[in-house]
């Protein structure tokens, strides 16, 4: 049934990506996650068998009155469905997707020192991307850049190290 959760997650991904509002979902449903692991009236809002499904539509709406309102309505579907217990699946899944949709223009960049403003913003603007500048004077010098998985190491520390490990193998 893991199968059901993929294609909600899909499914609701595809959604909000088309009304962008992927960042939005991304930090909502978190909530939605603890609510339904740590208040059992919740929890209880999307089992009960005893509710009335609009009367269960409505509680939700007061609920999250803060709440995107396509969220909302797809924690509807989920009720109406009886698919409440894929719900931690799906939000997973989901939170999976939304950070790689996020963070897949992104670039992490290590250096030993502070880097100009105006490199930063040509840099940015040139691989039209974010950039993300982080300093760590444990590098010594030179830079370390990550997208992704993939890492370009070209740090003095790391360079040092390499020419250790051969040292030592000889």
């Amino acid at each position: 049934m893991k199968n059901k959760a993929v294609k909600y997650s899909g499914v609701l991904f595809s959604l909000t990506k088309e009304h962008n509002i992927v960042e939005l979902s991304a930090n909502q449903l978190p909530t939605i996650k603890y609510l339904y692991k740590n208040v059992p009236n919740f929890r209880l809002l999307f089992e009960s068998k005893r509710i009335a499904l609009d009367t269960k539509k409505q509680i939700l709406k007061n609920v999250l009155a803060s709440f995107n309102e396509l969220l909302i309505e797809f924690l509807g579907i989920i009720i109406e469905h009886n698919s409440s217990k894929y719900l931690m699946q799906i939000i997973d899944k989901y939170l999976i997707l939304a950070k790689k949709e996020l963070y897949a223009n992104e670039i992490e960049i290590t250096s030993a020192e502070n880097l100009d403003e105006e490199l930063i913003q040509s840099l940015a603007k040139q691989l039209d991307c974010s950039l993300k500048i982080n300093v760590d004077s444990s590098i010594i010098g030179g830079i370390k850049l990550r997208k992704g998985n993939t890492i370009f190491d070209n740090s003095i520390s790391f360079q040092l190290n390499q020419l250790k490990k051969t040292l030592y193998n000889m």
